[in-house]
């Protein structure tokens, strides 16, 4: 009973309030939640002078083990095209390590920075190495369908002269860095070996100007050195690309003679000769590995043959492994070939940046 007495009480009262309070406390309210509404933010949004075009979104980093992978750095910004990016896998530790910059292959056409042949997961792979006391940087380049040549080989440079302009921030040694690469990408890293600072393969915009694209070693795998063949090859393939099978497969097959400009009835003036690294030869150029396996029909391995006597007769400090029945990117005959010859190629070639890297003055130039 006392409540609801109390409850009368209250609405008498709100019966004998004038109507012009009962308004103006009904103003007073909602000027109040108005205020609140449209309160400025705590903080103060930051207002550049200039229009901004970096990406301010907080880079994630991954753990493999004891390494750090620094995923989708941008090296590289060209007008009208997508920001071309690298992976970076650093090892534990202080101090400055060699850099080997993982070139990957695709025809020129697909593939992409984190797979390569038959390697289940190639990120680990480059994990391993990077353990190892390298910074390893697998990278990005446009593709045939979306730049010709010498668009790739750009981007390949423009990466290593990012690397260089941010070794102070990554722990890399300047003086030593070797480049890997593998079929189409075997072909772009050995042109990028054989051509540093070479004013013909620089861009007029060319980013980090202050920095060398020169390094100090190179390995390939399986890769087209002699492109005259390799055209050849090519044209005849992408006659019968109609009856490849599928529209992919197709576009495979024609894909090389796009991204070189070219067409099955023949190529631009002097486009063979200024795409083939054998073209670029001499005794300055740095150490160099090539590997290939001696069943590979995709690249016959007399393009490493003939590359290795090429570089040979020029006093080129190189070496040549054949790998017996392997076939491109290391296909065997069955899984167990396979495996065997992809763990060969790969111990090989880590063993061989080791020792290529391990002075501090490796051979080749840098400025």
């Amino acid at each position: 009973m006392k409540s609801s007495s109390t409850g009368n009480e209250q609405h008498e009262t709100a019966q004998r309030m004038p109507r012009y309070l009962l308004h103006l406390l009904l103003a007073t309210l909602m000027s109040a939640l108005s205020v609140t509404s449209q309160a400025a933010p705590k903080g103060v949004i930051p207002i550049s002078a200039s229009p901004v075009d970096t990406d301010r979104l907080p880079k994630p980093t991954i753990r493999i083990g004891k390494v750090t992978v620094h995923p989708d750095l941008a090296y590289a910004t060209v007008p009208g095209y997508r920001p071309l990016l690298l992976d970076l896998y650093l090892p534990a530790g202080t101090g400055t390590r060699p850099l080997v910059v993982f070139v990957h292959g695709g025809s020129w056409t697909v593939g992409n920075k984190r797979v390569t042949g038959h390697y289940d997961n190639f990120p680990a792979v480059l994990a391993e190495l990077a353990a190892r006391g390298f910074a390893v940087a697998s990278v990005d380049y446009r593709l045939s369908g979306e730049a010709k040549f010498p668009a790739a080989l750009h981007d390949i440079k423009a990466a290593i002269r990012f690397l260089r302009a941010n070794a102070g921030r990554y722990g890399i040694d300047r003086k030593r860095v070797a480049l890997w690469g593998a079929s189409a990408g075997a072909h772009l890293a050995a042109l990028v070996a054989l051509t540093g600072d070479d004013p013909k393969f620089e861009p007029a915009d060319r980013n980090d100007p202050a920095q060398s694209d020169r390094v100090q070693g190179f390995a390939g795998w399986y890769g087209p050195y002699d492109m005259s063949r390799m055209f050849s090859q090519a044209a005849a393939s992408a006659h019968g690309a109609g009856a490849a099978g599928t529209p992919q497969a197709a576009a495979e097959t024609t894909g090389p003679l796009n991204f070189f400009g070219c067409t099955p009835e023949g190529c631009p003036p002097g486009i063979i000769e200024m795409s083939s690294p054998v073209t670029w030869i001499d005794r300055n150029d740095p150490t160099v590995l090539l590997i290939h396996g001696t069943a590979d029909t995709t690249v016959p391995p007399e393009q490493s043959i003939e590359f290795h006597n090429r570089l040979k007769s020029a006093g080129v400090n190189v070496d040549l492994m054949l790998i017996d029945r392997a076939g491109h990117s290391w296909t065997g005959s069955d899984n167990t070939e396979t495996a065997a010859a992809s763990r060969q190629a790969l111990s090989a070639t880590i063993d061989w940046l080791e020792k290529t890297l391990a002075s501090p003055n490796p051979r080749g130039r840098h400025r």
